[in-house]
């Protein structure tokens, strides 16, 4: 097992992956994306007798890999490349060179940058490629047998030092790598599969029209609104309101990108803020799901679900999400085509008020009310979509490891946050809390707070020292990077904290690493 966590993306890193307005412009006259691709390519990497260029023509990745690519061989080889153009070949490769939506599915977390991600990699890649990266980038990547043998003689020559790092110097590495895992990852994630070829040939769902959905914004909660996607040629143009479940309204504009024929990337300012979004649009069209988060703190943003206008009924989810018992709301049942709403669990209630974002219900559960809630509207149904709570028998903090790291100081790296969130549960079917079979109900309010996590960091006063979490919104702020000379050793902010949440009676924990600057920060790591 092995905890990956990433920090914040530079701004720079993913603005090379949408194409400002002037760049789509600039390219009218150009020559057709091929070649384009040998143009710029073609000094380096040989044409064979059908013009497929070596090493180009044995591999297959998401945009943001073709994207790591092309810089990588900027910074390495000093290939020289406008944005224009760059952005042209990464969508050219990621286009015809990509990856189905099934052959994605497994890794989007990584795309998506979640920040606290757990996985389970299995030996010999735990060993010989997950101690530097993450599983996922490999498993974002299709070659053939002979690209992933010279993949190896890339990382020997790249880094040569590699052999004599930990994991590595107690085995024949190179041997390892040629005889096991190359013929592994030939098997795992082979160049040529049924689900490319399909897809390749399928048809692409369409981005453009409108889109209903529900989000959590990183300090304003649970929100929904709609998006307008429009245009004839990429990048679109995207409008559109989002409303928190207070009932601010705050408008949306951006720019948006789409590789593969669902990889969805836009970057959009709603209300005065940027935030970025990588989402996956469904093979048939009628959904899109991924992650939204801040452009320039990606450890805070939420899951973001949508469903396409125009197409037939369809739920998104419904805000709020969790609803305490014996108290009065409006909750907004949001999707597409809806007219009216019938709840049915433990909060029963019909009809309703169709608005731009599906159907509102004023609703009044019992004191007593406990368990979940199903939404049907005409042939759509989302069964627990909602879940009310006269109490809670446990609590836990999810992320329940986060890494949050110290910056600014004059340095180039922020200082990244993390956010946590409170979740409740009900006993199960075995009557104790806490255990396997306990019922999610969901996010629902707590009071935060920190404390040192062992002897050690109480000792060298982890919590004056590391940062400062809010008490209302679970986001813990790191503290300035550099030397501190109140500490001992003059060392920095770094800390080991537990993260505490309280919710009426009840409890739960988690804990947060807060450690040094992260200076190498890819796409995918």
């Amino acid at each position: 097992m092995m905890k990956r966590l990433r920090a914040g993306l530079p701004a720079g890193a993913v603005g090379l992956m949408l194409m400002t307005p002037g760049a789509a412009l600039a390219q009218a006259d150009a020559p057709d994306p091929a070649t384009l691709l040998a143009d710029t390519c073609g000094a380096c990497h040989a044409a064979d007798a059908s013009g497929a260029l070596s090493r180009i023509n044995g591999q297959r990745k998401t945009p943001e890999g073709w994207l790591m690519t092309i810089v990588r061989m900027r910074l390495f080889h000093g290939m020289v490349i406008d944005p224009a153009t760059q952005a042209t070949l990464v969508h050219y490769l990621a286009d015809t060179q990509g990856l189905a939506p099934s052959e994605a599915d497994d890794f989007r977390y990584i795309l998506e940058r979640e920040p606290a991600v757990v996985e389970q990699v299995e030996a010999p890649l735990a060993e010989m490629c997950a101690r530097c990266h993450s599983a996922a980038r490999i498993g974002l990547q299709r070659r053939t047998r002979e690209e992933w043998n010279l993949h190896i003689d890339f990382h020997v020559g790249q880094w040569p030092t590699l052999e004599y790092q930990a994991l590595a110097r107690d085995r024949d590495w190179l041997k390892i790598a040629r005889e096991e895992v190359v013929p592994l990852l030939a098997e795992k994630y082979p160049f040529k599969t049924d689900a490319w070829d399909a897809w390749k040939h399928a048809a692409k769902p369409e981005a453009t029209g409108g889109w209903v959905f529900t989000t959590r914004l990183p300090e304003k909660g649970e929100a929904y609104g709609k998006l307008e996607v429009s245009g004839s040629a990429q990048p679109y143009a995207v409008s559109g309101t989002l409303k928190t479940a207070d009932g601010e309204a705050l408008p949306i504009s951006g720019k948006l990108n789409v590789y593969t024929g669902y990889e969805w990337r836009a970057n959009l300012t709603i209300g005065d803020t940027v935030y970025r979004q990588v989402l996956a649009i469904s093979e048939d069209g009628s959904a899109l799901s991924g992650r939204q988060f801040l452009h320039d703190e990606d450890s805070l943003g939420g899951t973001f679900k949508a469903v396409k206008a125009g197409g037939g009924a369809l739920i998104a989810g419904t805000v709020p999400s969790t609803l305490p018992a014996g108290s009065k709301a409006r909750v907004q049942i949001v999707g597409a085509g809806l007219e009216s709403a019938t709840l049915s669990g433990a909060l029963e209630a019909s009809g309703g008020t169709a608005n731009d974002y599906g159907v509102a219900l004023d609703v009044a559960p019992a004191d007593d009310a406990d368990g979940a809630v199903s939404v049907a509207a005409g042939e759509a149904a989302l069964q627990g979509a909602l879940a009310v709570y006269s109490h809670i028998d446990s609590l836990k903090v999810e992320p329940a490891f986060a890494v949050s790291r110290v910056g600014g100081g004059g340095g180039s790296a922020p200082a990244v946050k993390a956010r946590f969130a409170a979740i409740g549960f009900w006993k199960g079917p075995d009557g104790k809390a806490g255990t396997d079979d306990d019922v999610r109900i969901g996010a629902v309010p707590a009071t935060w707070s920190v404390e040192p996590f062992n002897e050690e960091a109480e000792k060298l006063e982890d919590v004056k020292y590391a940062g400062a979490m809010n008490a209302d919104l679970g986001i813990f702020t790191p503290s300035v990077a550099g030397p501190n000379p109140e500490r001992p050793f003059s060392t920095n902010n770094a800390g080991n904290l537990k993260v505490l949440a309280t919710s009426g009676e009840v409890s739960g924990e988690g804990q947060l690493i807060v450690t040094v600057q992260r200076w190498n920060d890819p796409p995918i790591h």
